[in-house]
């Protein structure tokens, strides 16, 4: 159940505007909702999907797309707090989407660089989830439902935290009958 919904995720992700560099004058385009003209210099916004599709072509370059040295900032902070499970980092809402984008880029180019960078990549990415698993998984077991921590958490991670809460609050309600 939880797979079904990390994909269904990934696809609304897929349908969510990204900001684009335009590279070369593309267009018009009718997605069913709008038509879409891209003018070479000018930034502009697109599905995900759209923007994957074009980059490929090199029309575009996405541009909110996270670095390795990014990733090495979130994991030093989630570090600074490995044992406050209160004090999540805030990212964006598609932070693990924007990971994949970046994972994607980096699998593409066939180069000795690119795969010790993508190596690097997945060392950091699994101890950032690592940590961040285990805090949510601290603040689903303490009951704690603070917006503000919430609104710092993935759409993925809600889901985690939203599953482990429900587990965990059955699984009492079984042990003592309520």
């Amino acid at each position: 159940m939880i797979t079904t919904k990390i994909k269904a995720i990934n696809r609304v992700m897929m349908l969510t505007k990204k900001k684009v560099l335009v590279l070369d004058d593309w267009g018009p385009y009718d997605n069913g909702f709008e038509e879409i003209v891209l003018s070479k210099g000018s930034e502009d916004e697109v599905s995900t999907w759209l923007g994957i599709v074009l980059q490929k072509r090199n029309v575009v370059k996405i541009t909110d797309v996270i670095t390795i040295d990014e990733l090495g900032r979130i994991l030093f902070q989630e570090k600074q707090t490995i044992n406050t499970p209160a004090s999540l980092s805030a990212l964006p809402k598609d932070f693990y989407h924007r990971v994949q984008l970046l994972r994607d880029e980096l699998k593409g180019k066939n180069d000795l660089q690119a795969l010790e960078l993508l190596r690097k990549l997945d060392q950091v990415v699994n101890e950032i989830v690592s940590i961040r698993i285990r805090k949510i998984m601290q603040l689903a077991f303490l009951n704690i439902s603070d917006e503000s921590l919430i609104d710092r958490m993935t759409n993925e991670e809600f889901l985690v935290y939203k599953t482990i809460k429900s587990v965990i609050e059955r699984g009492i309600g079984d042990i003592i009958g309520s």
